[in-house]
């Protein structure tokens, strides 16, 4: 399996497109987390609707922001796969990408 990390901070106008791009994906064992850096917008909200939807999909919500390599490493402790795929949350990944 494959564990696609996206990690976020304050994208409300990017996320959703982000995230629905990885469950577009042609390869469907995989999962998302989202690590989300205590924004101060819609960002967790957003993802964790998401999660509600589609099992593949775990939010973690750092209580305060550990900067954005602290959070790439909560991301990655998180993760079940034996692969990493770092996703940034304001791309948008090709829907062969993890195949």
């Amino acid at each position: 399996m494959i564990s696609v990390l996206l990690t976020s901070y304050n994208r409300e106008r990017y996320i959703a497109e982000s995230i629905e791009s990885v469950l577009a994906q042609t390869r469907r064992d995989f999962e998302l987390i989202v690590t989300d850096n205590c924004s101060t917008d819609r960002s967790a909200a957003i993802a964790r609707e998401y999660a509600k939807q589609d099992d593949r999909v775990r939010v973690f919500v750092n209580p305060t922001n550990v900067g954005q390599f602290q959070n790439r490493r909560v991301a990655a402790c998180l993760a079940r796969g034996e692969y990493l795929k770092y996703h940034d949350s304001d791309d948008v990944m090709y829907r062969h990408c993890l195949a």
